[in-house]
């Protein structure tokens, strides 16, 4: 009895990734690392982690039902749970980040229509996607302390830090024509083309 406390204790303070966990849930459960979580799996050859099976499919399901072995999934889990141990580091002095003339002329309309020119540009990687993880971008009255503060022409950004070594280098634009209008995410770190047809790092 005293046995079966003591395990159940040490997988509560475990919260790593199992292969009873559903794909979505590992994302979402690790939102900071979802672009590393996400690369991982679509490098095994798991590239499902941004479609509708990801939400009711386990991991174990997943692998064992793209023709995988028990033993290559050991790996993959053991992989997964380094990436969700590792502690990227933040890099606050030379991060950088790039707005267009457009993209800057754009967030400022929005500013200034929705009277919150004084407020923060908010930038950050979260989960979801086609490839597991999404740019997001938001305006706040305040950002949390532990961002990267940036500011461009006179619009003050704030990067979450967990995000940096994603963004770094990256360039945000405004496009509007026919094809496709929007904010778009011009990124030398991204390595998956998404199957909607955006890039994602």
């Amino acid at each position: 009895m005293k046995q079966t406390a003591k395990q159940t204790s040490i997988r509560e303070k475990q919260k790593g990734v199992t292969k009873e966990m559903i794909i979505q849930d590992i994302l979402s459960e690790h939102p900071n690392k979802a672009m590393l979580i996400s690369e991982i799996l679509m490098d095994f050859g798991i590239h499902c982690v941004g479609c509708g099976a990801s939400g009711f499919e386990t991991l174990e399901e997943g692998v064992l039902g793209h023709g995988f072995s028990e033993e290559e999934l050991d790996i993959l889990i053991e992989d997964l749970n380094k990436a969700v141990e590792l502690k990227g580091s933040s890099k606050k002095n030379d991060l950088k980040i790039n707005l267009t003339q457009s993209a800057l002329k754009k967030i400022k309309d929005i500013m200034k229509h929705e009277k919150r020119e004084n407020e923060i540009l908010r930038v950050s990687v979260l989960a979801g996607g086609c490839s597991g993880y999404t740019y997001d971008l938001e305006i706040v009255p305040e950002a949390p302390s532990s961002d990267i503060k940036k500011e461009q022409a006179g619009l003050k950004i704030s990067i979450d830090s967990e995000s940096a070594e994603y963004l770094d280098g990256a360039k945000i634009d405004f496009v509007d024509s026919l094809k496709e209008s929007g904010f778009k995410f011009i990124n030398p770190n991204a390595t998956k083309e998404c199957g909607c047809g955006k890039r994602c790092s």
